[in-house]
């Protein structure tokens, strides 16, 4: 019996419909194992934090302390490396806190040390009952919580007065905190020039974040409720110096975060990371060092632990994840195809012309590093700029392979003039723009200058600012988190990408930018000429 021959259009329904069904099996079968609460898939945000610190030996003996983090119910300590260069470390642990201290003999020139460690955190947010009332002997905590200090001049007249006007009628806790902490949230910022006491902050009506937080401790432990200073970092990609305190008041059996510098009341954000409780320098050393400190913090994507108990039901993030891949790999890995569907849209449907086939999926891969903007300009720049290489080198009539030789060699020296830039200047993120693929640069500067040559500069220009644009969409889909989940969970949905790659090839249709381009006679009868 001979079957009919199948039309081309028959074929397509037969591909895309096998590969549905092959796509919906497939996780249909896997969804029983794997359950339906899909919320251990997500990735958990950690953070790599450097704490660096330089001196200048003289040949005395040196010391350096700092405080260590340490896991609490709100941060894990994930791991931790030192990097002294030659100093003894030597961490302990003193009135609750994590210390480290580097110390040697004898030391000359410029040295420095390097603490760095990975830390999960989380956000937490508390509900404080109404029931506390304002000395409540049951709020428990440590005599040195109610103590006055120093800085902290909780008995002071001036303060006691306030503390007495900022005091609720029914006497509760809740209200009294609410209070405070709006009257302390109206202090003019200062920036921290040194340590500022709690009465100083309330007579010049401005104040840091530890001006900030030692008055609201001060108005808390005169109403005799436990109060501490808590100090540790916002955690922001990039260096710098700026460390942060914030407050933390008894409540029943639990200390209560307040930020009444960064406007959190009861609650705190998932980047914040405390180094230390008390009020305390984050820092010692040595006198007449040359010291010098900074925090370098780098989030990364990792899977959460739950993964583990059910890696082998999870696709290729569990083959992956046996293999020791990093998870960041591998959302690329899975991602590009994504991007690749991304691009057939914009050059098959919209008639956008585009430097390479996929090679603004691949060029939108490795901005995952620098970010699009950062990335972007610098991409462009370093572009335009061989280019001009790539023009003057024509003129000598070289042949192809060393012409292009000359253009990898200035693509890698521009990168790397790139990356000693970001470093005087401090840009962490232009520095990584040294991660690009050399050979997608070269490839781009090259049909760039080809280009400006053959079709014109002004063809170029439009050419690469369309790139830029399918760039920046391919962005957007391949670091979309919830997109990323789900094809590494389900990795079969490759094959729903397949179908709409199988459809977006069948189109006849008119393409936008053509139909922008011939709509003046798309709109005329038949037959009608001018």
């Amino acid at each position: 019996m001979k079957w009919p021959a199948l039309g081309v259009r028959t074929r397509v329904w037969l591909m895309s419909l096998t590969l549905l069904a092959i796509a919906g099996t497939s996780i249909g079968t896997r969804l029983p194992e794997i359950g339906s609460d899909f919320g251990f898939m997500i990735p958990e945000l950690v953070y790599n934090v450097t704490v660096s610190q330089s001196f200048a030996g003289h040949g005395e003996a040196v010391s350096l302390q700092t405080f260590l983090p340490q896991s609490d119910d709100r941060q894990t300590v994930v791991r931790e490396e030192n990097r002294s260069n030659g100093l003894d470390f030597d961490p302990q642990l003193e009135n609750g806190n994590r210390v480290g201290t580097w110390k040697s003999t004898g030391v000359k020139g410029r040295h420095s040390v390097a603490y760095e460690f990975r830390v999960r955190t989380r956000a937490v947010e508390y509900d404080i009952s109404p029931e506390f009332g304002l000395g409540d002997p049951n709020a428990g905590g440590e005599t040195e919580s109610l103590a006055p200090t120093d800085v902290i001049q909780s008995t002071d007249p001036e303060i006691v007065k306030l503390a007495d006007e900022l005091r609720p009628a029914d006497g509760t806790l809740i209200s009294y905190l609410r209070n405070v902490f709006d009257r302390v949230q109206a202090l003019k910022f200062k920036p921290f020039k040194g340590t500022t006491d709690a009465l100083t902050a309330l007579r010049l009506g401005e104040a840091s974040c530890n001006g900030r937080s030692r008055l609201f401790v001060a108005l808390m432990r005169a109403q005799g409720v436990p109060a501490r200073l808590v100090g540790g970092l916002v955690l922001k990609g990039g260096k710098r110096k700026t460390s942060h305190q914030w407050v933390e008041v008894r409540a029943g059996s639990h200390w209560v975060p307040m930020d009444p510098t960064n406007h959190h009341f009861a609650a705190l954000p998932h980047n914040y990371l405390a180094l230390y409780r008390g009020d305390e320098a984050l820092f010692k050393h040595s006198q007449d060092i040359g010291f010098k400190y900074s925090f370098h913090v780098r989030s990364h994507l990792v899977p959460a632990p739950e993964v583990d108990k059910k890696k082998h039901d999870l696709g290729l993030w569990a083959v992956f994840n046996r293999l020791g891949i990093p998870l960041d790999l591998l959302r690329v890995v899975v991602m590009v195809p994504l991007g690749a569907v991304v691009i057939v849209i914009f050059r098959n449907v919209l008639g956008f012309s585009v430097f390479g086939t996929f090679l603004p999926a691949l060029i939108a891969a490795s901005l995952r590093h620098t970010g699009f903007v950062m990335g972007m300009a610098a991409f462009a720049g370093v572009i335009v700029a061989v280019s001009l290489v790539r023009r003057l080198t024509q003129k000598l009539q070289l042949l192809h392979s060393p012409q292009l030789a000359i253009l990898l060699t200035t693509v890698i020296g521009l990168m790397l003039a790139l990356a000693a830039y970001a470093d005087t200047h401090d840009i962490p993120r232009l520095a990584k723009f040294t991660l690009f693929p050399v050979a997608i640069m070269s490839i781009t500067a090259e049909r760039f200058a080809l280009m400006e040559i053959e079709e014109g500069r002004k063809k170029a220009w439009v050419t690469l600012a369309r790139t830029m644009v399918v760039v920046y969409f391919c962005y957007l889909t391949m670091t979309s988190l919830s997109l990323q989940i789900l094809f590494l969970a389900f990795p079969e949905l490759l094959l729903v990408l397949v179908v709409i790659e199988i459809w977006l090839g069948r189109w006849t249709g008119l393409r936008l930018s053509e139909w922008f381009r011939f709509r003046a006679m798309l709109g005329r009868p038949q037959g009608a000429t001018r």
